[in-house]
């Protein structure tokens, strides 16, 4: 029982779905607050928890990037307070997180525990894609948990994602889905290669096809550090290649007998967009993607370029579309407030992720970590400002410096 409720509430943490248009997260802080006036141990906790150092540190660095958001705007007399509005509203997760970190501490989970639950939520959010795009009924559902609106996203992919058990779907969703396979390469496959283990990584893999591709990044970064690991043997790397294709032709020769309609749903729908890339090289030459000509397009505006050296305090146009109609974080947080502002919010994600504090082992993954959130700002608005990129450090960098025992760390 233990797990179980450490996993629901690491579900509801991460996720954060919504029930009756609020999320999760607050639902659950709300009588975890309560508890913690009629509990005098769980209040120690919950006090202990405020004055934590790192959650001080994080506390400042949100001060002053908040700060940032607003003198740029009086500065620039644009009166453009969009992004305000996007790290103003990090302080509501913040004082949701306080309350269930507490309970971990109240509980005495240790941060092993914590990053293998961690890992098995995504193995249930794979499950849940799978069954709810084979189902009709479901797929309009789970909207009510997402408010996810399908007209938002057109071309491959539009039948499929967002049908998630999720608060953000789509590229959101598919991040942290890459910070999850890097937990997995850590906790599961660098300690014992099985076909669990195996399958396991397979899933949180295959979730991704149902959320966004920006995860395969996140999957690339993990294998990389996997294969060059002087940790794990070159008799193990092979041992993983060699169950990993086992699964593969037994998932496929059984879907294809046993579930051929889910078979045939996964060729027309999922593989067309999952590979998008492959398809393309075999369609036009190319190995390309329709977001990615799209993204690479954004790169491309006729840009005022002193604006990436001082910033303009303009974030949104007045119809809400981004300015320059950019996506990617480090365009459109250089824009708002200039190469020094920018560098402020790498420093706040840092320490969100101080993973110079950490131990050597941990310290290697933490580091790729906060290497695929940088990667990821040339795609979307991911350092400082991601919110499932913010909840995940959160909880894996306080799980490490309050959950651990010097007998954990290795």
């Amino acid at each position: 029982m233990k797990y179980i409720f450490l996993f629901i509430l690491l579900f509801c943490y991460v996720f954060a779905f919504y029930i009756a248009g609020i999320s999760i997260s607050l639902l659950i802080a709300f009588p975890l607050y309560g508890y913690a006036i009629i509990n005098k141990a769980y209040y120690y906790n919950v006090s202990t928890v405020f004055k934590d150092c790192y959650i001080r540190n994080v506390f400042l660095g949100w001060w002053i990037i908040t700060l940032l958001s607003i003198v740029y705007p009086l500065f620039f007399l644009t009166f453009d307070f969009s992004f305000f509005r996007v790290v103003g509203i990090q302080i509501v997760h913040l004082l949701a997180a306080i309350p269930v970190f507490a309970y971990l501490k109240y509980k005495e989970y240790t941060d092993r525990q914590v990053l293998s639950v961690f890992t098995w939520i995504f193995v249930v959010q794979t499950l849940i894609q799978c069954i709810v795009v084979s189902n009709p009924t479901l797929s309009e559902l789970i909207l009510y948990f997402n408010k996810f609106q399908p007209d938002d996203v057109v071309g491959p992919g539009s039948m499929i994602r967002g049908k998630a058990l999720s608060a953000a779907t789509t590229y959101h969703l598919s991040l942290v889905y890459g910070i999850g396979f890097i937990i997995y390469i850590k906790e599961f496959l660098s300690q014992k290669i099985s076909l669990t283990n195996v399958f396991i990584g397979l899933l949180i893999f295959v979730g991704i096809f149902f959320a966004g591709r920006t995860g395969f990044v996140g999957v690339a970064i993990g294998l990389f550090s996997f294969l060059i690991s002087k940790k794990v043997k070159i008799y193990r790397k092979i041992k993983f290649a060699f169950q990993l294709l086992i699964i593969l032709f037994a998932t496929i020769f059984m879907l294809s007998f046993i579930l051929p309609d889910f078979y045939a749903f996964l060729e027309e729908q999922v593989f067309p967009y999952a590979f998008e890339f492959l398809y393309s090289k075999s369609k036009s030459g190319q190995i390309e993607t329709a977001s990615t000509n799209h993204l690479m397009e954004m790169w491309n505006r006729d840009f005022n370029y002193v604006e990436f050296l001082i910033g303009s305090g303009r974030y949104s146009y007045e119809n809400g579309a981004y300015y320059m109609h950019v996506d990617p974080g480090i365009l459109r947080h250089t824009l708002f407030m200039g190469i020094g502002g920018y560098l402020c919010l790498l420093f706040y994600q840092l320490i969100l992720l101080p993973f110079w504090k950490m131990d050597k082992d941990t310290r290697f993954y933490y580091v790729l970590i906060f290497v695929y959130l940088f990667v990821m700002d040339f795609k979307g608005c991911t350092i400082g400002t991601n919110k499932f990129a913010f909840a995940a450090s959160l909880l894996l960098s306080f799980s490490y410096f309050n959950l651990s025992s010097s007998s954990d760390r290795k």
